[in-house]
């Protein structure tokens, strides 16, 4: 049991010194806040895209969840209340149907989450997705991306 938290903890070191080593590198292209109805029909299809080519993301995952020229990360809405935010988590595992992880937002109305808290997402519940890989300075998914850009210029 020990050597099992010593290496949960371990984890959580490397993965958030890989995301402060990379936060620069996605700065420059990271949306702050969007404001969307709940019903925008454009936002809500991109969960289909996500979840139509989740399976390439978990395929990816596998091999590399812990190497550091990789960060997989998945969006989700994560709830307190009548209160949702959609937000990216960094995960490094799958199981299950399961992605385990942490919390890599930072929330602005919720506050039973923080950043660097482990979290646990159902394959179902993934709206987008996305991988950076480092040593190719690439990327994959993150469907959403360019159509909150355009909505953030917009308000």
């Amino acid at each position: 049991m020990m050597n099992k938290q010593f290496v949960v903890c371990l984890l959580s070191i490397v993965f958030a010194t890989t995301a402060c080593k990379h936060a620069k590198k996605e700065e420059a292209g990271s949306i702050k806040t969007v404001m969307l109805d709940t019903d925008d029909a454009k936002f809500l299809a991109f969960k289909d895209t996500a979840q139509a080519h989740i399976g390439q993301f978990i395929d990816s995952l596998k091999p590399h969840a812990l190497d550091s020229n990789y960060r997989f990360l998945v969006k989700s809405d994560f709830v307190e209340g009548k209160k949702h935010e959609h937000m990216w988590s960094v995960v490094y595992k799958y199981n299950d149907s399961t992605f385990t992880g942490i919390f890599a937002d930072s929330a602005l109305d919720l506050h039973n989450i923080q950043p660097g808290a482990p979290v646990l997402i159902k394959q179902g519940e993934v709206e987008d997705w996305a991988i950076y890989d480092y040593k190719r300075n690439t990327d994959l998914g993150n469907f959403s991306d360019k159509y909150l850009k355009s909505k953030k210029k917009s308000q």
